[in-house]
């Protein structure tokens, strides 16, 4: 009966370190104005919570370009310059660190982000905003794609619903169902989101850091260790 019991708690006290999720609002980020940053252009984009750290980057054909938090509702994008060479500092207002041009904010064609935490963690949903700039004739045929389709890691994703189907307010879906998900993505690693055929910001992240397999270990036995204590105590 201990053993049963202990095996129990353990299993609920590892469940509950694992549904510890986190979430990473690109559009409160920016337009927050007691705890954002204001919409600004980094190098790297240096986020802290709870259980991880995480550095953001741009890529634009390859070369070194801005994560960029664009205003009016739409998230994290990329940049490849910006006015007064003001990257990396917080936006106070003064139409400094803007992209420049302004239509260049988003992650289109030849563009990427790349995400890098510092422990193992699951991207448990990746909601993406396409309504905020329209659908652009990539192909010059007269028509957009559809259904919009984004790289993930290299590897080619339909969106969720139609399109992306952002709400255009809050930066994430329609419904809150209405992601991209699961991803694991191991400490010290880049996970990439780049375009594939439509533009779009990534607009929030679901992120629940993966205990490493020590403190795993020695959480199973100290509760072990307990059970028999208390056994050795009966007897």
């Amino acid at each position: 009966m201990i053993r049963i019991k202990t095996l129990s708690i353990a299993a609920l006290l590892l469940s509950s370190s694992m549904a510890h999720a986190q979430i990473i609002d690109f559009v409160d980020l920016t337009e927050n104005t007691t705890t954002g940053i204001g919409e600004s252009a980094w190098t790297t984009l240096n986020l802290s919570y709870t259980d991880f750290n995480v550095a953001i980057t741009g890529t634009k054909f390859g070369e070194q370009a801005f994560a960029y938090l664009d205003w009016n509702h739409a998230g994290l994008g990329v940049c490849g310059d910006v006015y007064s060479n003001t990257a990396d500092d917080a936006n106070t207002g003064s139409g400094e660190n803007i992209c420049n041009p302004g239509s260049d904010d988003n992650v289109t064609t030849g563009e990427g982000l790349f995400f890098v935490f510092d422990i193992d963690v699951i991207i448990e949903k990746l909601w993406l905003n396409n309504t905020h700039d329209p659908d652009r004739d990539i192909f010059g045929d007269g028509t957009t794609t559809n259904p919009d389709a984004i790289w993930i890691n290299g590897v080619s994703y339909d969106g969720p619903g139609n399109g992306y189907a952002t709400n255009n307010y809050t930066g994430y879906g329609s419904s809150v169902d209405n992601f991209l998900g699961s991803f694991f993505v191991a400490a010290n690693t880049a996970f990439s989101v780049a375009f594939l055929n439509q533009q779009f910001y990534v607009s929030g992240m679901q992120v629940t850091a993966v205990p490493e397999p020590g403190t795993l270990g020695l959480l199973v036995l100290g509760l072990f260790g307990l059970a028999f204590a208390r056994r050795n105590r009966r007897t």
